[in-house]
């Protein structure tokens, strides 16, 4: 069994359906999922067990997101006879460690929904279903292909996880400030610094031009705008500390010592929704779902993810289903004809709607109620969905943790070279110990 790490990941858990100042209810309205026959292509790989089949959900969801799988679970309990779901909320403090305790002693969930990176701990321990056995091939097919790739980005190349939504982060900025000096969204690392000045020098009152909700994911968006792995979770070779990694580095430490860029966690809630609202930054990059937690504050653009680099690219978050596997084959099939309701059309697009997230299956794209839904959140056309990807999931919560100690040291003036070599020895560290 795999050491279990205690890792304190609070970027990870805020991006999950949280994004910015908890938008994890994200000002979404709460819609009633239609009631739709387990889809038909799976009962092939899946077929109903020969006694009724009990599985547990946990989940620790509130409000319209709580809601709506409680009615989704409602529904596909009643269009079949052959298995029954069973939700159970759960604190979420601490939730995913008592996941990893109760999955190795026996008795913890069937279903759980969150990131690939997650469902990554019990792939060695066997613990985690491979998917591609369970679910329909029309559904797996839906996925695009670098959502693909995570999601059998695991140490045995399998599908261990189920996307059903993805998000991610984008440039908010102060239209009013921006039309003012005559400024556009930038591009790019450089044209953000560029508008930055300007911003400081017009408007010295603010703590910063910019700043960003989670420096975990613009870590990683600097190291794979230059074309560089983070490491090869086979060999555990890693692969980013390079000059033109440095560089990317160097350019933001600047950045925060030059007063153009500001860390808000000092601030107010320590959002950067909040300093926005409070005219205290004019620009930062936070979840495209946290656009109900500004909409009282300043008149507001959006831009993409800045690029510069080798290569275009920019975090995508993909949450979805991981089924744990307890040697029963009844619960795993029931499991995964619930999971393959979720993925259908109507009930994927009402779960979209619930958790304020963009679709990731093109048949739920042209369903009406996400047509609906999307015609009012500008804010997902700035996902740069074309580039978008995520890190291998494999040991992805150890990378995290590096870059989030990588940034916090580079923002708080640590030589880069001194930032990127203690990151490097952070992950061998944390490699060798498992």
């Amino acid at each position: 069994m795999k050491k279990i790490f205690s890792i304190t990941l609070a970027g990870l858990m805020l991006l999950g359906l949280t994004g910015c100042n908890n938008a994890n209810n994200g000002g979404a309205a709460t819609t009633t999922p239609a009631t739709a026959e387990p889809a038909a292509e799976a009962t092939a790989a899946a077929e109903a067990p020969a006694e009724k089949a009990t599985v547990t959900i946990w989940h620790s969801y509130t409000d319209a997101q709580q809601e709506y799988l409680e009615k989704a679970i409602a529904d596909f309990n009643a269009s079949q006879d052959a298995y029954e779901v069973v939700a159970e909320s759960q604190p979420r403090d601490g939730l995913q460690d008592k996941i990893y305790q109760a999955v190795m002693a026996g008795n913890g969930p069937d279903l759980y929904f969150d990131y690939a990176s997650t469902a990554a701990r019990y792939v060695e321990d066997n613990k985690v279903v491979d998917l591609s056995q369970y679910i329909s091939a029309d559904t797996i097919a839906q996925l695009p292909e670098k959502v693909k790739e995570e999601a059998t980005s695991f140490v045995d190349g399998k599908l261990h996880h189920l996307p059903m939504v993805s998000s991610g982060p984008i440039f908010f900025y102060n239209k009013v400030i921006y039309d003012e000096l005559g400024l556009t969204a930038p591009q790019t690392w450089a044209e953000l610094i560029e508008n930055c000045r300007k911003i400081k020098a017009a408007h010295p009152e603010m703590e910063g031009a910019f700043a960003m909700d989670s420096t975990t994911d613009v870590a990683n968006t600097l190291i794979f705008q230059t074309g560089n792995k983070m490491y090869d979770p086979e060999t555990k070779e890693i692969f980013f500390n390079t000059p033109e990694v440095a560089a990317q580095f160097q350019m933001i430490q600047d950045a925060f010592k030059e007063g153009l860029f500001t860390d808000v966690s000092g601030l107010n809630d320590g959002y950067c929704s909040s300093a926005y609202k409070n005219e205290q930054i004019a620009s930062f990059i936070g979840s495209a779902a946290g656009v109900p937690y500004i909409a009282d504050g300043p008149e507001h653009g959006f831009g993409i993810v800045p690029q510069g680099g080798a290569v275009e690219w920019a975090p995508a978050w993909n949450r979805g289903m991981m089924i744990f596997d307890y040697g029963d084959e009844n619960r795993v099939k029931a499991a995964a004809a619930f999971t393959e309701y979720f993925a259908t059309p109507e009930v994927n697009a009402g779960w979209c709607v619930a958790v304020n997230y963009p679709a990731l299956y093109k048949r739920t794209m042209e369903t009406q109620t996400y047509k609906d839904f999307v015609a009012g959140n500008e804010s997902f056309e700035y996902l740069n969905a074309d580039v978008a990807g995520a890190p291998s999931a494999t040991d992805n919560n150890i990378i995290r943790t590096a870059m989030t100690n990588l940034m916090a040291e580079v923002s708080g003036g640590t030589p880069v070279q001194e930032a990127l070599d203690a990151a490097v020895e952070f992950i061998e560290d944390e490699l060798a110990a498992q």
